[in-house]
Parts: structure tokens; sequence; C-alpha cells
């Protein structure tokens, strides 16, 4: 939705004024149900909330007794047997009304979906209406006043669970937010600043390395879930969270352990068979977040307004604003994937506007795609458009979608999307400033497939993490009497919680966690170890009579800043040198390049070069013009192209299955190991098939694989050669060139 935007939550702060007629009340503004409301002043506001309560506890009596008949219930026709109604009268004795009170009638059960799984269309009611109009024929504000009561009277009865305190105390929710004690906090905020983490480092009998990182206050709590009461979760989710729990693994019910004490956890070790119990897992946790935060609301709301004027409590139990979750994904069917999973554990009764979303968001694969492998199929499949974001709000019973964002407790988007969402100011209208307001209150951010996210553009992510908890530059209706006081010292990214779920680990996500990632509770990173991506070529139907060597050379570099200048004079003078004398003889070199800025410069070099004229190439990256990419296929099968550039970007965007290859030259080993196998792959394929085999290429006898490094692609490097071989390869004093059979 590219001319999405977000629709600003409440009003600004209104200051009292004069005027002919005399003073105006100055208003307040204060919490009901889930979102700010307005009041006139402190009196009305109190009497208007007392009168509606009873208003709606007197109709839902009278329900119970005859639900064939509807009733319109007014202060003065609320029946006295009602106590509940009676005792919010007593507490407000003396006090008049300043506003008629507004008319409700309650639908019956028979008047509702039948099929309550079924989305909810712009024509269908909310469950209270207004007695005089259609509830969706009313503003905005009144619509979602009227759910406010709702939520009010029976959303944290519905929703309530233990009230014990020793339960409460072991509960990490409460234990992240509300027992620490403020010089504790004080202290660990200190050792993050400082980076004076305490490390251990282990690994688990399936090879599963894990590195800690904790503070003396609140070390890493790394003990696995053995049943969901270990999870504490909330009760309308005990059967589902049950039901995902039980099914994971024990490494994964490890990763659980972490994510319900609200560590921060970068793994490594997300893969095809995994992603959807890691991604069940995680929107589990968040809504389990939202309804603890949302009760925690409403029963504060319920102890104030049981108490009069003079008495004042000081609850401390909001942000900003009310996004608390943030979900970065890659594409439009990675976002319903993750809603499906939290439609599947929430079972909301109704779910609003979910026809229009589906036909937004997902669509259905082509035939085209069953040729496609796994992992393509996982990332590409569906709707794969990249600029996207969506707001959800959740209601005791329903699910609303494309909620606006100060509206929303879950914010799903790529981060294209959210950037746009966030720079929108700085378009046309050059004096409006950035909005990001709507991320200062976010408590948890979940990244799925972030080795994706690098495959776009890694710099909107880190400029999303950059405006994440920043204090807002309006007030968007806050009430500042219930913010929390680390929201208000800006020490809110302190206990913000983040889960990083990747296939691998670069140094871009690295770096992202040592920047961006200040969780007083600790960070844990978890790496699988790695056989090695060469030895699988072993299982490949190449058409050579013997294996094929993998060469891999070393070049020196001294420092990361010089290492591209290092790779580039290396490859020239040793690999390039060679092939541009015996041009001639040269055919189906298929050079792989990881980076495009690389990818730029060899072709570049190869176009204006003296040096190189007589190497004819062709070059295929991710911007190449579909016209251009035949063109060039085309030219390096038959052989007028001895040399095809092809960058990693377009082998993991298209998965070209290109034809003719005799020799691969790795300019850099690529950062999915998925490609070093599919690449060798396509060693010495020719065009025609017979009898279903592929035949080789004529000539073709013997491949060649060379691959060049530095130390600085050890991450990579380990991946392709295995964990057990890499530090040979980076530190071995024999030689610079390393062979495997």
């Amino acid at each position: 939705m590219p001319g999405y935007r977000p629709r600003r939550g409440g009003r600004p702060f209104s200051k009292g004024r004069t005027g002919k007629k005399g003073p105006v009340a100055e208003k307040q503004y204060v919490f009901k149900g889930s979102r700010l409301k307005e009041t006139e002043d402190d009196a009305s506001q109190d009497d208007a909330r007392s009168e509606e309560d009873a208003l709606i506890a007197a109709e839902e009596d009278q329900s119970r007794e005859d639900k064939r008949e509807l009733q319109s219930a007014s202060e003065d026709e609320a029946p006295a047997s009602n106590s509940y109604a009676l005792l919010l009268q007593s507490l407000r004795a003396g006090k008049v009304n300043s506003e008629p009170p507004r008319k409700k009638r309650k639908v019956l059960r028979s008047e509702k979906n039948e099929d309550t799984n079924r989305s909810v269309t712009d024509e269908e009611p909310f469950e209270y209406r207004s007695a005089q109009e259609d509830a969706y024929e009313q503003p905005l504000e009144l619509r979602e006043e009227v759910e406010a009561d709702e939520e009010h009277e029976n959303g944290h009865v519905a929703d309530a669970d233990s009230e014990n305190e020793e339960i409460l105390l072991r509960d990490p929710f409460e234990k992240h937010y509300t027992t620490i004690l403020e010089q504790d906090f004080k202290d660990a905020v200190s050792q993050v600043d400082q980076k004076q983490w305490l490390i251990t480092s282990s690994t688990s009998d399936s090879g599963i390395r894990s590195t800690a990182l904790f503070t003396k206050e609140n070390p890493a709590q790394v003990s696995g879930l053995k049943s969901a009461r270990d999870s504490h979760l909330k009760r309308r989710l005990v059967d589902g969270g049950t039901k995902i729990i039980s099914s994971l693994s024990s490494d994964e019910k490890n990763i659980a352990g972490l994510v319900f004490n609200y560590i921060d956890i970068i793994n490594g070790g997300r893969n095809v068979r995994n992603s959807m119990r890691l991604r069940d897992l995680s929107c589990l946790h968040a809504l389990n977040h939202i309804f603890k935060t949302r009760d925690r609301v409403l029963k504060n709301n319920a102890k104030l307004s049981s108490l009069s004027t003079a008495e004042a409590l000081d609850l401390r139990d909001q942000g900003f604003t009310r996004p608390k979750v943030l979900i970065v994904v890659p594409t439009k069917q990675a976002c319903v994937r993750f809603v499906e999973s939290i439609v599947k554990i929430s079972e909301p009764d109704q779910q609003e506007n979910k026809a229009r979303f589906m036909e937004t968001f997902s669509h259905e694969d082509g035939d085209e795609w069953q040729d496609k492998p796994e992992d393509f199929r996982q990332l590409f499949g569906g709707n794969h458009e990249e600029d996207f974001r969506i707001g959800l709000k959740f209601t005791r019973k329903t699910i609303k979608y494309f909620s606006g964002f100060y509206n929303s407790d879950i914010i799903i988007g790529s981060p294209l999307g959210l950037m746009r969402t966030i720079t929108a100011g700085s378009g046309k209208d050059k004096k409006k400033p950035q909005d990001a307001d709507f991320l200062s209150s976010i408590e948890l951010v979940i990244v799925d497939h972030a080795n994706a996210l690098q495959m776009q553009n890694w710099q909107h992510v880190d400029h999303v993490f950059s405006q994440l908890n920043l204090l807002p530059k309006d007030s968007h209706g806050c009430d500042f009497s219930r913010v929390r006081h680390w929201y208000l010292d800006g020490q809110a990214k302190y206990l913000r919680q983040t889960i990083v779920f990747s296939d691998y680990l670069t140094p871009e996500i690295n770096a992202l966690a040592s920047t961006h990632l200040h969780n007083v509770a600790g960070r844990l990173k978890l790496v699988p170890t790695y056989p090695g991506a060469m030895l699988s070529i072993s299982s490949l139907a190449l058409p050579f009579t013997s294996s094929v060597p993998q060469t891999f050379l070393r070049i020196p570099s001294p420092n990361p800043l010089s290492e591209s200048d290092a790779r580039f004079k290396f490859f020239a003078t040793t690999i390039l040198a060679p092939l541009v004398r015996d041009a001639r003889h040269q055919r189906g070199i298929l050079l792989f390049i990881p980076t495009y800025a690389d990818f730029a410069r060899l072709r570049n070099y190869l176009s204006t070069s003296s040096d190189t004229t007589a190497l004819s190439f062709g070059s295929v990256s991710e911007y190449t013009p579909v016209k251009e990419v035949m063109r060039a296929r085309s030219h390096f099968l038959s052989g007028r192209h001895a040399l095809l550039l092809y960058s990693e970007r377009a082998h993991h965007h298209f998965r070209y299955r290109i034809k003719g290859v005799r020799k691969i030259l790795w300019y850099g080993v690529p950062e999915n190991p998925i490609f070093w196998t599919e690449i060798i792959a396509l060693l010495g394929h020719a065009t025609d098939k017979k009898d279903g085999q592929v035949r080789a290429a004529k000539g073709g006898a013997k491949g060649v694989i060379r691959a060049l490094f530095t130390k600085w692609d050890v991450l990579k490097l380990e991946r392709i050669v295995g964990t057990e071989r890499v530090g040979r390869l980076i530190n071995d004093h024999g030689g610079d060139a390393f062979d495997f059979v």
C-alpha cells in the first residue's frame, strides 16, 4: 500500500481559555478501556464513567433474563436489584450528570455471525450499537468509545488470571517490568552502556553453540521449558500454547525458555524445517505480552474508577503510545503467515477487514514455482512484494486489520515499508519532520528471515532500529500520569526485547546486535556447528568421471577497510591475467561475485581496460533487465562470451539455471551456503537432455572450482568448509592455497 499513511491517535492537550461567555473548562485526558478518552473535567468524567458502567451492567442482567427482547436502558431505568449498579451509583451520590446518557442495545447471539471464524466486513455491526443509528454510521470516535466500554466491563473479567502474589513474582513479565529494583536497574544500565558483560559459552549435544551476555544483576536464564506452565501464559492462550510448546524439539524448548524470560535472542539456526515452529513461538510470546499489558491497564482502570476524587494512586502501566510489538518480515506473504499464526493462537470470534487483508497481501503460487528450490519457494512464494506495513488491533473478541498505527497493538512491516512511513514527512512537505513516534513504546521486536532482509537493503533495517524507543515529538493524547518512569527517563531501550531469526549470521546482523540491543536481561547468540557445504557436492550428478577439486586461495589483507582493494588486485594479477593471455581458448567461465560494489568494479574494469579487450564477457545482476539477461545467457552458452559475471543477489532473487558452465571462479565465497551447491550443480550442463540425463558440454571433461577468501570472510567461509576446517584456512602458515577433493 504505497499510499498508506498512519492516522494519528488522540488529540494534543488543550489549554484552558476564556471568551465572552466566560472561561471554558480545561480538558483532561485519561485512559478508558484500551484507548485515550477526552472529558471536560474530572467531575463530569467520573460521572459519565460510573453511569456508563451502571448502564451496561443493567443491560447485561436484563439480557440474560430474556435474550429475545432488546432492552434500552437509561440511568433512571436501571433495575433496583442490580447491586453492582447501586454500588457504583452510591460512590457518586450527590453529583449531577453533565450530559444525558447515551442509549445502547445489546445485540443478541442469534444476530451475530453463525460462522465466528469468517471475516467481518465493513457492513457488519459491532457487538454494541447505538439505539438511534447503525454503528458504522457513527463517528469513529464514538464507535471506539463503545468498544472501550465493552472492554472495561468484561475484558479483565474474562481474562482474569491468578492474583496470587507468589505466582506473580515468578512471572517473567512481572520480573522484567515491575519487580526489578530501581537501583539494580540503574546498575545494570551502567554495565550495558560500558559493555561490561559477563560472557559464557557452551555447546549442546546437537551441536548448537551458544554465547550468553548478561549483567550481574540479571543473569541470563538458559533453562528450557518443560511445559506450558513454565511460560506463565494468559489463560486464553494456554490451550494453543500447550500445543506449540509440546511440538518443539529440545533445542527449541531451550530457545522458548529464553523467549519467555525476555532475553534478547540472535538465532542463526533458522531453516525451512523449523521456521513455522519458531514463528508460532514468537507469536505466542507476542500475544502473551500484549494481553498481559492490556489486562494490567484494564485492572488499573477499574481501580481508579472505584476510588473517590480525593484518593490518588500512582499507577504506571503504559508507554507513550499504544503499539507494543513490532514484527519485521521480508515479504507480504511472510506477513500473512505471521497473521495466520496469530489468529490460530488467539482464536478471535471476529476478524474485521480480513477479506481485504487476504486480497491485498496473499497470492497463490503458479505451476512454475514447483521447479524452484524449497527455500526459494518459502521466501518468494505467494505475494513477494517488499513494500508494506499494517497495524493489528486487539479487543476482547476481535482482531482488526489495517488499524491506524497509533491505535494498534502489533505493527507488521518490511524495512522498506517502515522507512516510507517514518520518512513520509520529508517528502513533499519539507517542513514536516519524520514521524517515528509510533515506535516510541515498542517493547518487543521480532525480526524473521534476517538474511533475506540483508539481500534487500540492510540500511533500512538499521535505520528502523535507530528510531526505536526515542522520546516522542508529539503527545498523541498520552496520559503522562500513567506512563512508566523508565519511559519518561528515556531508558525504554534497556527493557526492550529483540528476537532475530536468521538462516545464518553475518557481520551486519552481529553489528546490529552490538549497536542497538541494550536489554538488561541479557543477550544470547545461537549458532549451529557447520559440517561444510563443500561436502554436499559429492551427491551431485556431475557429468565427470571423477570428483571435482575445490581450491581455496587466501588473499593477504591487513584490515577490513583495504580488503576490497586487496581482493581486486589479487584477482586481476593472479586469476584474470592468465585468462586474458589465453582468451582464444577460454569458454564457459562463470564468475560469481558476492557484492554489487565488486560486481560493478569488475564490469567497469573489463569494459574499459585495454588489457582485457581480448576477453569477451557478459554480466547478470539483480538490476539487469530480463531481455539483457536472456541475451547474456544465450551468448555465454554459444561461446560468444567466454566469461559471465553473476552477482549473488541475482541468484538470490531469481535462481537462474545457467547452462554451458565449465569453470567456476568465486570472487568471494557466498553468504548463503546453499548457493555453493546450487552453483556447482550448474557445472558442465548443456542445453539438451536425452533419456532424462543432462549431457556434459563438449570439451568439458574436467571442471574447475576456485574460490578467493580473506580472513575477514571467516563467518561465511565456515559455512562452506565446515567449522572444524575453517581455523586451518584462516591461520595456516604453510601456504595460501588449499585443495579439497
